[in-house]
């Protein structure tokens, strides 16, 4: 993984602990439809992204 994904994965997750935060630590039903869920899919991505297609 190159250096600006690992810095831009790194702010990902940085992020998505506030979001976790906002929601008394934890992401519920409702922070997976806004900015927590769309996170998550970021960092899924990230870290799949080099793996070759089953």
């Amino acid at each position: 993984m190159s250096d600006d994904m690992k810095l831009l994965k790194s702010r990902l997750e940085k992020r998505l602990k506030e979001a976790a935060a906002e929601n008394g630590g934890f992401i519920d039903h409702e922070a997976m439809e806004g900015t927590a869920g769309g996170l998550m899919i970021a960092l899924y991505e990230i870290d799949h992204l080099h793996e070759p297609e089953l």
